[in-house]
């Protein structure tokens, strides 16, 4: 009988190494891998968080809006500017090493892998920066994947670990590795176990994180901003506890 192959998926890492060294220690003797995008912006151990992913080599690397902003700072030269210090601080940490493979990232499209026949996708669509939540109509899903009724589609952006069914398709978001936004300070990700997807959940240690971000002096003037990333973490809504987070914390969400 023909072995099944480990596939790990995973996405929106946003550089935070404890939670990614956190799944890759969790999910040995993995046969291949999945990368979702939003690698490193906007978090505190990119670098780190570089060297993991360049060890981890995932087979397919799909590109997301916040590896666009790594290798195009123009995109939010125009944010406020706690944010464009934020980003460009993490920018400057990194070295050319850790950013040159982001150039070979790749667009949303139909893959194949091992077994698996599917459409990849950050997760970003034109209904919306967070349409694709797991309330999304079918017809915002089948935007993902272009209605092309393939099999599987796994996308990831919303931070929000959900499986949908529409017809023949099995939608699949992993749920975010570095920022999940439902109220729970744990990593999550996905694993294929031959053709059988399993979604997971690993707590870890945060003080890593927490030690990178005190140490950004870059974020000094902006003490309320730099306390709201930190909460973020700690109270697992990454992004402010506020709807629709807090509806989806409620249903018992990832």
């Amino acid at each position: 009988m023909a072995k099944k192959l480990k596939t790990l998926v995973i996405s929106d890492i946003h550089g935070n190494a404890d939670a990614l060294r956190a799944v890759i220690n969790e999910e040995k003797n993995v046969d291949q891998s999945i990368f979702l995008g939003d690698a490193l912006l906007s978090g505190p151990q990119a670098q780190e968080t570089a060297e993991l992913l360049h060890e981890l080599d995932p087979d397919i690397c799909i590109m997301g809006n916040h590896d666009e902003e790594l290798l195009d700072p123009s995109i939010y030269a125009e944010w406020p500017a706690e944010w464009v210090a934020f980003n460009n601080a993490i920018i400057d940490s990194l070295t050319p090493d850790a950013i040159q493979p982001f150039n070979d990232y790749l667009p949303s499209g139909q893959y194949k892998l091992g077994s698996l026949e599917m459409y990849l996708h950050h997760g970003k669509t034109d209904s919306g920066s967070h349409a694709a939540l797991p309330n999304a109509t079918d017809d915002v899903l089948g935007t993902l994947d272009n209605h092309s009724g393939s099999p599987i589609v796994m996308f990831g952006h919303t931070h929000i670990q959900f499986t949908r069914e529409v017809g023949k398709t099995t939608y699949i978001n992993p749920g975010s590795v570095g920022q999940p936004r439902c109220g729970k300070l744990h990593a999550c990700y996905g694993v294929f176990e031959g053709e059988q997807y399993f979604p997971r959940q690993v707590t870890y240690d945060p003080s890593g994180w927490l030690a990178a971000l005190e140490r950004m002096e870059a974020l000094d003037p902006f003490p309320d901003f730099k306390k709201w990333i930190r909460d973020g973490l700690l109270n697992g809504f990454g992004i402010g506890e506020n709807e629709p987070w807090t509806q989806f914390a409620a249903e018992g969400y990832n």
